[in-house]
């Protein structure tokens, strides 16, 4: 999409929700491109259950095919209590 500085001043909030590259023009010459993130959902609409959900999934299946992962835990200073607690998930699941 091309459009001209003031029209991308103008509508600059709509443009960065977007997903389309704009070719910035000043009297019809190239001054720039601006590429968007492209987002696909706001932070707030995260599902968090489903995200901590897949995180202790992640953590049990690494901590499966780690065999020396409390070591690992201990040399990055993960508390021995937080370790434990682990330890009593995964006895559990």
């Amino acid at each position: 999409m091309k459009m001209g500085i003031k029209e991308f001043r103008e509508r600059i909030s709509e443009v960065s929700a977007g997903s389309e590259v704009v070719i910035v023009t000043h009297h019809g010459k190239r001054v720039g491109r601006y590429i968007p993130e492209g987002l696909s959902k706001p932070a707030a609409d995260i599902d968090m259950k489903a995200w901590v959900r897949g995180m202790e999934e992640f953590g049990r299946a690494w901590r499966a095919r780690t065999p020396n992962w409390r070591e690992l835990l201990r040399d990055c200073d993960t508390p021995e209590a937080e370790i434990a607690e682990l330890d009593e998930l995964d006895r559990c699941s």
